[in-house]
């Protein structure tokens, strides 16, 4: 085979691999919509046939102009209402929980219609609200049994086993001080922390040392033999303990009953 015959048959195979080379998508297109930026993002034509029907579906649908900042309020009303407002603040369908005032509930949904929110939106909003409020009151009320159990609790440790009898005592103290009525505020007072006024530890310990001021017999209530908190049995304890009192002289004739005073005045302060 000649040399002519071989250069020409290279020449047809570099012709066919030339013709046999993927044209891209864009460069198919006429000259004038190659360099349209639009197109830029297809590179196949299925996708933009894709393109195309779903812009045909959306030339048939609704639509609904966004709100300007120069919008008057009748152009706002008229854009609530092509969204899904109802026709009116009474057709919000909404639960507030419990015990919810209809006063605030009716303003609740009047406001909710004058932002143009549809039913859908004031019904989870008015769910998230009742939630929230469940919660705070949960929280609410954990906090003031806390409170409430840590002023027990504290009362408990200076009173000793001397706590219900102080407690009743301070209670007609402050009866016979105040009257029945003047009780009610013990009750109906509500502190910070959720504590009702009655159950701090230091009105329970004013009107405690208010009833030793009275004397028991001038209070409200039947009079009891007193019983000592500790810190009481504990300067009785010194007082019966003393260096020179019976309690350190086992030969002295009332030892014994000192030892067992004493005794006593400990399990009072324990």
């Amino acid at each position: 085979m000649s040399e002519e015959a071989i250069q020409d048959t290279g020449s047809q195979e570099v012709a066919a691999g030339a013709e046999a080379a993927p044209v891209g998508f864009l460069d198919s297109l006429p000259e004038e919509l190659r360099g349209e930026p639009s197109l830029r993002t297809f590179t196949d034509p299925t996708s933009l046939a894709k393109s195309y029907v779903n812009a045909q579906r959306l030339i048939g649908a609704d639509k609904v102009a966004k709100p300007g900042k120069s919008w008057t309020d009748d152009q706002y009303n008229e854009f609530y209402n092509s969204i899904g407002r109802p026709d009116s603040a009474d057709a919000y369908e909404i639960n507030m929980g419990e015990g919810a005032n209809e006063d605030s509930v009716n303003a609740f949904r009047q406001a909710m219609w004058e932002a143009g929110l549809q039913p859908r939106q004031a019904e989870r909003l008015a769910q998230f609200i009742s939630e929230a409020q469940t919660s705070t009151q949960a929280d609410s009320q954990s906090l003031a049994e806390a409170a409430t159990y840590e002023a027990e609790q504290s009362l408990r440790q200076e009173f000793g086993q001397a706590y219900e009898q102080r407690l009743g005592m301070a209670q007609n103290a402050a009866k016979t001080l105040l009257g029945e009525k003047g009780m009610d505020m013990f009750e109906n007072v509500q502190l910070s922390d959720g504590r009702k006024l009655g159950d701090h530890p230091e009105v329970v310990k004013m009107f405690s040392r208010l009833a030793d001021q009275i004397g028991e017999d001038n209070l409200v209530g039947e009079p009891t033999e007193l019983i000592m908190t500790p810190e009481e049995a504990q300067r009785q304890l010194k007082e019966v303990m003393r260096q020179d009192g019976p309690y350190l002289d086992a030969q002295h004739p009332e030892h014994d009953a000192y030892v067992a005073e004493a005794q006593r005045l400990f399990s009072l302060m324990s």
